[in-house]
């Protein structure tokens, strides 16, 4: 694949399948992966057993279909593992294939707000780039306008870049700190919401452009959002850094399964906006 590719298909007809060995393949020749998962089937990656045998399978199997079979669930694990191992040698697939894609590529499920899998630490640091500000600049403000965006739509404001003063405000704060070379935390960018280090936003003062106790709203409405017990996942977990999702420190591609089926609509375009600024 060298630009796009989209799969089109019937409900059942095998669209997932199919990304799913073309994913399979590209991992096994040594390209990476980086797989949203809005519907949940896409961890099924992870489900790759090289021996075949039912004990690989009974933690998998659905109870409610073993009952409906009249089968206990070990023997209705023997049936799910003869059925693959009979279905994939059909095909040319052995153990060994297994082994080898397992071998070639680590795959890791990430649950961005969630403990369940690998949690993804989305917000909790703000690393400033280290890049050539005026050849990146544009590349860069993008990243910036989606962490703004993403941010402040969990707070249930609706930001536009060019209107919106809560949106200029936390833009100009990142990319303030960014310029200078300084890492930023939530923490911190809370923080300068209420204190600026900036004097001016374009021709007015600061106070005039925002006035102190707007800004003050502003920063009890984002710090209500990080001290909520639920919002502690979002800060748990590795930082979100794409190179390292997609290789290892040895250099060999990885498959980061980012899961997003458990997140509320805004969530999920929280995550999919930081995700796509940062692999640009």
């Amino acid at each position: 694949l060298t630009t796009h590719a989209v799969i089109v298909g019937m409900t059942g007809s095998g669209k997932t399948g199919l990304g799913i060995v073309m994913i399979e393949e590209a991992l096994r020749h040594g390209v990476p992966a980086l797989i949203l998962d809005p519907k949940g089937d896409m961890a099924n990656l992870l489900l790759t057993f090289p021996d075949l045998e039912a004990a690989d399978f009974a933690p998998w199997v659905n109870e409610g279909d073993a009952r409906r079979k009249g089968l206990s669930v070990e023997a209705f694990a023997r049936e799910t593992a003869d059925q693959w191992r009979d279905g994939l040698a059909g095909s040319g697939i052995s153990g060994d294939d297994i082994r080898e894609l397992r071998a070639a590529a680590p795959m890791t499920l990430y649950t961005p707000g969630s403990l369940a899998g690998v949690p993804l630490n989305i917000v909790g640091s703000l690393r400033a780039p280290r890049v050539d500000w005026d050849a990146q600049l544009e590349t860069v403000r993008d990243e910036i306008e989606g962490f703004a965006s993403s941010l402040l739509g969990l707070v249930g404001i609706a930001a536009d870049p060019i209107s919106s003063r809560e949106h200029i405000l936390l833009a100009n704060l990142v990319e303030h700190a960014w310029k200078q070379g300084q890492d930023l935390d939530i923490a911190t960018l809370i923080g300068q919401i209420q204190k600026p280090p900036l004097r001016k936003m374009g021709v007015f003062e600061m106070d005039s452009f925002f006035p102190k106790k707007d800004r003050t709203a502003l920063a009890m409405r984002l710090n209500g959002l990080v001290a909520s017990p639920s919002f502690q996942a979002w800060l748990a977990g590795p930082e979100l850094d794409v190179a390292r999702m997609l290789h290892t420190d040895d250099g060999r591609p990885r498959a980061a399964v980012v899961y997003l089926a458990h997140l509320s609509d805004e969530e999920r375009q929280f995550v999919v906006t930081l995700l796509l600024s940062k692999a640009v």
